[in-house]
């Protein structure tokens, strides 16, 4: 039998769907959020993640060994569901508009993967009032550190002044025994109100090298602009260790999932509103992670 133009729609899906998970592997690429936060595929709703701060030290091998269980203190992240949907005209698909279709196809991969880059750094930017494991706030003046207070946020503006104490204070950072823990800050994460001013403190090269003025934030430090950060708070990261400031959690048992509702035959949507959807559905969350691994500027006391 000869095919007609109410055969589209169900010939169209298995092409959109590879169009969707091709755009979404290139997405997924090319964003930060992976570099930034710790992800962890869990198959549970609710994952619960003891003390994050530190193995401990090593010590040497004199009688037997030392063991350290987990904490008590802990947070727990509970996934959500997600889901972005567009709604594509049935004469759209009869007068062969398949190139937009697919341009919006591809637009709902790169919401999936921008949606995740804003939870995580909407942690940092809320993080002063987003509890952490320890008891405190993520950013905090009052988290303990070997029984001693100790702050990973302040007022100061993005300035040589501000970023060199931010670099001190998470280097100095030691465990609970007194340890340094080697926080090695790697990463300035910004938004485009202090984004010019980052590139130019971490990415000059130095005008007086000679008289020994060199830029030493040049081989330390790399920019990150997040278009989700709308104000001048500035984040200072230690992006190296397994455990990062920000927890990125997904669900391994079920993955990102595109779908339509789109049969002629068998469509309700078809019928009344002449109308094809497709969508997109996600579980996953952000949450904090461990304290000591970011330091915060521009944030207000």
């Amino acid at each position: 039998m000869a095919l007609t133009k109410s055969d589209i729609p169900d010939l169209l899906l298995p092409g959109l769907k590879a169009e969707f998970a091709l755009a979404y592997r290139n997405e997924q690429h090319a964003d930060v959020i992976s570099q930034l936060a710790t992800v962890i595929q869990t198959t549970q709703p609710i994952q619960r993640y003891p003390l994050l701060d530190n193995a401990p030290a090593m010590r040497e091998f004199v009688d037997e060994r030392r063991a350290v269980g987990l904490s008590s203190q802990a947070i727990s992240i509970e996934d959500k569901v997600f889901e972005s949907t567009i709604a594509v005209e049935r004469k759209a698909l009869e007068d062969d508009q398949l190139d937009l279709i697919r341009l919006r196809i591809r637009d709902l991969a790169n919401r999936v993967v921008h949606h995740r880059h804003e939870l995580v750094v909407g942690i940092l930017t809320k993080g002063n009032t987003i509890q952490g494991y320890d008891g405190t706030t993520l950013l905090a003046t009052d988290h303990v550190e070997a029984g001693d207070e100790a702050s990973n946020m302040s007022s100061d503006a993005l300035d040589s002044a501000g970023l060199k104490s931010a670099c001190s204070a998470m280097i100095s950072r030691r465990d609970n025994e007194g340890v340094p823990l080697g926080i090695s800050p790697n990463v300035l994460l910004v938004g485009p109100q202090n984004m010019w001013t980052a590139i130019e403190l971490v990415e000059s090269k130095g005008t007086a090298v000679s008289s020994g003025q060199v830029n030493v934030f040049n081989t330390m430090l790399k920019v990150v602009v997040s278009p989700f950060i709308t104000d001048d708070k500035w984040f200072l990261l230690d992006t190296t260790r397994a455990m990062r400031s920000v927890i990125l959690q997904q669900r391994s048992d079920v993955p990102v999932e595109f779908s339509s509702l789109e049969s002629v035959r068998g469509s309700d949507s078809a019928f009344f509103s002449d109308r094809f959807y497709y969508g997109v559905r996600a579980r996953y969350n952000a949450g904090p992670g461990m304290w000591q691994t970011v330091y915060a500027g521009g944030i207000a006391s």
